[in-house]
């Protein structure tokens, strides 16, 4: 599905001759089957805005088609109950009314808080590619072509929603299915071990190696150390956050 040769030089690149251009619909399908020669496009003309939109209107439409649904607001109260209760609190019966009431309004905040996170978390992303790629290979890329590549990597978002939102639909449950926790049920619930897996989504797995190969592409690096440098910072994190949540309980 993914190709790891090593990349041309960004001198090669910029001297060979101008690789065809890509629609959106192109991009964003060519991140997931053809994504070395799909970043070479973005790279040389890196927009971002088209990928981001289409991401976040699907992402948003999707989930809020999910809570919109009767199944779907039972799913996010039991699990907004189940959150509470991990931590300590006691729902009692006015608090879980409180709860009911506040689905009325669940599609606009589910629908609006996709919209407004994707944008920021392809920001925060992009922020760290580009530290981590001016502190190893020094200056020489722009935020704008690294913000496009993160943007397109989102592509793998969609692919996870058309399979998560269904899939949770048909199973009665809102949580995350694609962790590697979900591997490991007999985990004990709650412990640092299953924290952490849960943390570990395979999706992210996965979008994380495409943007190592456009991250490659851009600086004319081989693909296998950046995709290397990306799995030990989110595995960190995975550990870090796993280990938060084990000792507060949730």
């Amino acid at each position: 599905m993914t190709d790891t040769t090593e990349p041309e030089s960004r001198e090669k690149l910029a001297q060979a001759a101008p690789i065809r251009d890509m629609g959106l619909i192109g991009r964003l399908v060519g991140v997931l089957f053809s994504p070395r020669r799909t970043f070479e496009v973005i790279v040389q003309k890196p927009r971002w805005l088209g990928a981001l939109l289409a991401i976040a209107l699907i992402g948003a439409g999707a989930s809020s088609w999910l809570v919109s649904t009767e199944l779907g607001q039972q799913m996010l109260l039991e699990q907004q109950v189940s959150a509470m209760e991990a931590f300590g609190m006691t729902v009692s019966e006015e608090v879980y009314g409180q709860l009911k009431r506040q689905l009325e309004g669940a599609v606009y905040f589910t629908g609006g808080g996709v919209l407004v996170s994707i944008p920021v978390v392809t920001l925060v992303i992009a922020g760290v590619v580009w530290t981590v790629g001016y502190v190893a290979f020094g200056a020489g890329a722009s935020f704008r072509a690294i913000y496009a590549l993160v943007a397109h990597a989102g592509a793998i978002n969609i692919v996870q929603q058309l399979f998560v939102v269904p899939l949770n639909y048909a199973r009665g449950a809102m949580g995350n299915p694609t962790t590697v926790a979900a591997f490991f049920p007999m985990l004990e619930e709650g412990s640092f071990a299953d924290r952490t897996l849960g943390l570990i989504d395979l999706f992210v797995v996965w979008q994380l190696f495409v943007l190592s190969i456009g991250t490659a592409v851009l600086y004319g690096k081989r693909t296998g150390p950046i995709a290397t440098a990306f799995y030990l910072l989110y595995a960190v994190i995975a550990i870090g956050g796993g280990f938060a949540l084990s000792r507060m309980g949730g």
